[in-house]
């Protein structure tokens, strides 16, 4: 089926009889197909085939829902020689969910109808709308200028039809009227077409290339000299680093924080607290001589003698000392006596 429908596209133009064919077996083949309806419509209007054209072209729309295609219908009434029939679809409730292209198509041919019927004055009145004097979507409505130029023509207005014509003539840069052909000059160039060659190009360079120059210095005609001294002040360059690296290194280690900030205590006050007294060698103290004091001085001080007996009362001997007591229990009787 849409080897057919490719066919009947490419042979529209050169051989229309056979274009229709093509698409009318593929309207058998896709009956069901709204799309494909609509195609063979469109073929049968542009060759003249208004009966085909418009029962296809309904079919399509009951198919799809698809109301652009009622300006074709209309017209193919008029065609058929029943211009009342494509006022009344122009009257219909599809007709007020047109686009406004469509509905510009439309009223070409609702303008067209009433001509028809010998009523050329409304049909000008018709046509008289604010697209015929302004863009629509940036775009000027040539095939409007022309209809209208046709009207005023049938009007007796030879001398507007000829200005709008002329007007449609100039400004139709896209082929889609015969103003230039039917004023015997040739039709404006459209506008070219972005190519390839006016994008943007897109190059790819490699990082390494083996030519490219080097961004090693030129050491050629550089004297010894020359060469020590730019040594020298490298090597005072970095001097001078590591010592700026020491300076911050040794504040760091000042302040007790590698940021520099001490950090803060839990006191109350919200003061620093204090850091703990280091502990003091004794033994630097007894050989330098100072008497250790506070709590130093208790624990060095000697044990203090015990206290010597009271004199026992008259008749009545003192009990030997403690150690005294040991000692002659230790001894054998031989030895006490």
């Amino acid at each position: 089926m849409g080897r057919h429908l490719v066919a009947a596209e490419l042979l529209e133009d050169s051989d229309n009889e056979t274009a229709q064919a093509h698409a009318r077996f593929a309207a058998r083949l896709g009956g069901r197909v709204g799309a494909v309806r609509e195609f063979y419509g469109v073929i049968a209007y542009r060759a003249g085939d208004f009966r085909t054209a418009s029962r296809e072209l309904r079919t399509s729309l009951r198919i799809t829902g698809r109301t652009d295609v009622l300006p074709m219908i209309a017209d193919s009434e008029r065609g058929l020689g029943r211009p009342e029939r494509a006022l009344d679809i122009a009257a219909s409730d599809d007709a007020a969910d047109l686009g406004v292209d469509a509905a510009i198509e439309l009223i070409i041919v609702v303008a067209g109808a009433y001509a028809d019927t010998g009523d050329v004055d409304t049909a000008l009145r018709t046509l008289e709308i604010p697209a015929l004097r302004h863009k629509v979507d940036g775009r000027w409505q040539v095939r409007l200028w022309v209809a209208y130029a046709d009207l005023l023509e049938r009007a007796g207005r030879q001398e507007e039809a000829k200005r709008w014509m002329t007007l449609a003539a100039d400004a139709d840069t896209e082929g889609l009227t015969d103003a230039a052909e039917r004023l015997g000059r040739p039709a404006p160039a459209p506008a070219e077409e972005p190519t390839w060659a006016d994008d943007e190009q897109v190059a790819v360079l490699d990082a390494y290339d083996p030519d490219a120059e080097t961004d090693e210095p030129d050491l050629e005609g550089c004297t010894d000299d020359v060469l020590e001294d730019d040594r020298d002040d490298v090597l005072e360059d970095d001097r001078d680093d590591d010592r700026e690296d020491d300076r911050d290194d040794a504040g760091e280690h000042r302040d007790g924080h590698p940021g520099g900030d001490a950090p803060q205590g839990d006191t109350a006050d919200g003061d620093a607290p204090q850091a703990a007294a280091p502990e003091r060698d004794l033994s630097d103290d007894e050989e330098s001589g100072d008497e250790p004091v506070g709590e130093e001085a208790e624990r060095n001080d000697p044990e203090p003698p015990a206290p010597a007996p009271a004199p026992a009362p008259d008749g009545v001997s003192a009990p030997e000392p403690v150690a005294a007591q040991h000692s002659a229990s230790e001894r054998g009787p031989e030895e006490s006596a």
